[in-house]
């Protein structure tokens, strides 16, 4: 007889969703609870009544309670995986660890109702899963650079909270490296939905790169709800896109040479990961989650005045060889084989 489980999140994104794929290969029987993020009392509201209505459904009969990512939406489950007395586990992936004064970014940047709840759920919560060993203890480059305070254990006191490293993890065949393509040009990627998250993205370091190299194309991913060129006056060898699903994004790494993640505060960024399985060579700053990811694959740089080493770097001559070595990073390390075996153990 199938185990049932319930996962528990607001936009149901890639992760969420390989996620869903691997509780089922588990042999679980995945109950859902999403709850979208719309900014109306009302909806609000409702989401809570879904949450209490399927809580009751679902959790009860539930061995285990996911929840992708500590806000609102993760309270009502918690609260009735006690009452049920069943096992509750938040995932944390970067926002609900981190306070980015600069860009008044982070759950707990605001002190009020909303941070208030997110601390008594990570009180209440069985265990908590980081993508990556910085956001339990927190980011000390991020802290001494750009003074992001950051860490699960900064904002709660429980000192008995059961905090697991368990990274993402990524379909090895999908994301593949295809020799046939001629490899050329710099991208970056991410949903690119206001000012803050532009500055966040280190998207001005990225057109400040590209105007160094006019020769070579770079490539936006991810515009939404702006304009990014009425923040920012990109140089003519920038073109932007708007969200891609995952096909179209596999042709995009498979087509440029490089990836770049300038960054100034992650978890354990997915893209990069994606990228490096088509052959992309990584650049990155060196906050979080980014330079365990990059390794020796590529080239980390901590600002602005590391770009002409950047860009010498790009005009070096790599070649398949490089690639091979950054594709084959990522099968050793993140493999979606390895987050099978870490959830498996945690939850059986």
């Amino acid at each position: 007889m199938k185990k049932n489980a319930t996962i528990v999140y607001s936009i149901k994104r890639s992760f969420v969703k390989s996620d869903i794929s691997i509780l089922e290969a588990l042999d679980y029987n995945v109950f859902q609870i999403q709850s979208s993020p719309k900014k109306t009392l009302m909806s609000f509201i409702i989401n809570r009544i879904k949450e209490k209505i399927k809580s009751i459904l679902y959790v009860s009969r539930s061995k285990i309670v996911i929840i992708w990512f500590n806000d609102y939406h993760a309270f009502i489950p918690i609260l009735f995986s006690k009452l049920f007395l069943k096992k509750s586990v938040i995932i944390v992936g970067g926002y609900d660890a981190i306070v980015d004064k600069q860009n008044r970014h982070g759950l707990f940047f605001k002190k009020g109702i909303r941070s208030t709840l997110a601390k008594i759920n990570y009180s209440l919560v069985s265990e908590i899963w980081v993508v990556h060993k910085s956001l339990e203890e927190g980011c000390s480059y991020a802290k001494e650079k750009f003074n992001i305070i950051s860490g699960v254990r900064s904002f709660t006191n429980n000192k008995k909270l059961v905090i697991k490293e368990i990274s993402t993890g990524y379909d090895v065949r999908f994301w593949d490296y295809d020799r046939n393509n001629e490899k050329i040009g710099v991208m970056t990627a991410a949903y690119f939905s206001d000012e803050r998250v532009i500055n966040i993205k280190g998207l001005k370091i990225f057109n400040e790169l590209a105007y160094l190299l006019p020769d070579i194309p770079f490539t936006v991913v991810g515009e939404t709800k702006i304009q990014i060129d009425k923040f920012i006056n990109l140089n003519p060898n920038v073109n932007v896109l708007g969200v891609q699903t995952s096909t179209q994004m596999k042709q995009l790494y498979q087509k440029n040479k490089f990836y770049f993640q300038g960054s100034r505060l992650e978890g354990l960024p997915n893209s990069v990961c994606e990228a490096m399985l088509c052959g992309c060579i990584p650049i990155g700053s060196k906050v979080f989650g980014i330079p365990d990811i990059i390794g020796n694959t590529g080239i980390l740089f901590d600002n602005e005045n590391d770009l002409v080493q950047v860009k010498d770097f790009i005009l070096s001559g790599i070649g398949d060889k490089d690639s091979k070595q950054a594709r084959n990073r990522i099968i050793s390390k993140f493999d979606i084989s390895r987050r099978i075996e870490k959830i498996k153990e945690s939850i059986e």
